[in-house]
């Protein structure tokens, strides 16, 4: 059994009546999980401890629950009110719960070797450790951030492309380590190189659905996760994903001004899920919908006729006879 363990990523050992989805990214610095897990009726009782592994498991609790922990054999201290709060778990520790009442909980499965990537690229710079009070609930408001950003997304895992799922876990863990992490960090302020900007700009721009990993973008800078983000935004004052955005939306507002295809079609040109996801993202970012930035900006039928001028006859008339019902 014991040689059959890989890894605490699935909660396996949680005796939920349905296991929760977790949500996998994968990539060469570790494992990442994320998942909601909640129980609508009653406590699930006690449950053992899960397999020891150098991972931390970040639960951000989503309502007030009644429950008992111990660590190493020792009760945790903890509010009454538990709802907003945080708690990070160490797994390299021995953990015992008892459930008592329903819960609702955001977690992040954080492997090591994901806080370790996020520190500078400094000769000797190395994660010694979390110093937190371990599975002990803290008012964490960055967490809190994170989990409003991530909890929606959820909802539809559809439309969770890779570099958002990336961005938001190499921002929590990149908070971990600035927040609790035990370092011999040596800070760096430098920027990316033109080579490297004009490089990485040029992989997401061909990107445009999101399938491309903050690790594949730090190699092809020959940089460290962490090192890379913190570079990037340096660069181009954003951050890589809400860069991926802003060229979704110009890149729709180019074939939305040509006016040949319908705003599905240019959702799913821009890489967005569906209409409905363009359509929020699009009155988000620019502050109207795209119908209405459309109506405000498309070419129209006279400048379009203007513009086939010496097109082939079959597609002169057609834009002549849209011209003519627009008047209508």
């Amino acid at each position: 059994m014991a040689a059959a363990f890989q890894s605490n990523l699935h909660l396996r050992y949680v005796p939920m009546p349905e296991k929760p989805d977790v949500l996998v990214l994968r990539s060469p610095r570790g494992t990442v999980g994320v998942a909601r897990v909640r129980c609508q009726s009653g406590g699930i009782g006690r449950f053992g401890s899960p397999e020891p592994e150098d991972a931390f498991l970040v639960s951000h609790h989503l309502s007030n629950f009644r429950s008992d922990v111990w660590v190493d054999g020792v009760l945790v201290e903890k509010p009454a009110n538990i709802a907003g709060l945080t708690t990070i778990h160490d797994y390299r520790r021995t953990i015992d719960c008892h459930m008592h009442s329903a819960f609702d909980t955001l977690t992040f499965h954080l492997p090591r070797s994901l806080l370790e990537s996020v520190c500078p690229d400094v000769r000797g710079s190395r994660l010694q450790d979390l110093a937190i009070e371990p599975s002990r609930p803290v008012k964490d408001p960055t967490v809190t951030a994170l989990a409003s950003a991530m909890l929606p997304a959820l909802a539809f895992p559809e439309r969770i492309s890779l570099l958002y799922h990336d961005h938001l876990c190499s921002a929590l863990a990149t908070h971990l380590v600035t927040a609790y992490g035990r370092t011999n960090e040596v800070r760096s302020g430098g920027a990316l190189a033109p080579w490297q900007e004009k490089r990485v700009k040029e992989m997401i721009a061909a990107n445009l659905d999101g399938e491309i990993r903050l690790a594949d973008l730090a190699a092809e800078c020959r940089l460290s996760v962490g090192h890379f983000v913190r570079a990037f935004r340096r660069t181009a004052n954003t951050t890589p994903y809400q860069w991926l955005l802003q060229r979704r939306i110009e890149h729709a507002k180019t074939l939305m001004r040509d006016g040949s295809q319908t705003l599905a079609g240019v959702a799913l040109a821009c890489g967005f899920a569906d209409q409905s996801h363009f359509t929020r993202t699009f009155s988000r970012l620019v502050g109207v919908s795209p119908r209405a930035w459309q109506q405000r900006n498309a070419a129209t039928p006279a400048r379009r006729v203007k513009a086939a001028a010496g097109s082939e006859p079959s597609t002169h008339r057609q834009i002549l006879q849209e011209a003519v019902a627009a008047r209508i």
